[in-house]
């Protein structure tokens, strides 16, 4: 059995810190953090699940679903 890797992010948008976590490949997460592409190293992660793991090499880059949501919507609203 693959060994794996449990990693988190807090987003710290909005004022209200969450925190989410994934289950990767602790393999596919070297590879991400010597430079591979996030997608090509986890092409069954979901984008928001990506958004976890970058933020293992960007610290701060994590922002939760619903304030990406939340960030489309204003932004909608400028327009």
């Amino acid at each position: 059995m693959p060994k794996t890797t449990t990693i988190s992010a807090t987003c710290r948008w909005h004022n209200h810190p969450r925190t989410a976590t994934v289950e990767v490949s602790t393999a596919a997460l070297q590879d991400y953090m010597r430079g591979t592409l996030v997608q090509t190293a986890f092409p069954d992660l979901t984008p928001n699940q990506r958004e976890i793991v970058i933020d293992q090499r960007v610290r701060g880059a994590y922002m939760c679903e619903e304030c990406w949501q939340e960030m489309a919507y204003d932004e909608d609203e400028e327009d």
